[in-house]
């Protein structure tokens, strides 16, 4: 993330800018962020919605990371069965 009116900010900094690149704010925005990737963790892993939310922000971004993972595998392994069947 790269913003030149706050040349402080960047992605491990708790110092957050108070608006985003084209003039919304920051906070209602990183908190929906936030809420999706609870919301996605959630549905995928099949946990509780306040169990994601008590993860640390690594753990979740890790999580994420694993079902993304996950999600192109499954992807590819079906693109190379459809080119079996065919």
């Amino acid at each position: 993330m790269k913003n030149q009116k706050y040349p402080f900010v960047s992605p491990k900094s708790f110092l957050d800018p108070l608006f985003r690149e084209n003039g919304d704010l920051y906070a209602p925005w990183r908190y929906k962020e936030i809420v999706r990737d609870c919301y996605s963790i959630s549905k995928t892993c099949n946990t509780s919605y306040m169990d994601v939310v008590q993860m640390t922000p690594r753990e979740r971004d890790y999580i994420i990371e694993f079902i993304v993972e996950d999600h192109d595998r499954l992807q590819e392994e079906m693109e190379n069965r459809k080119k079996q069947y065919n």
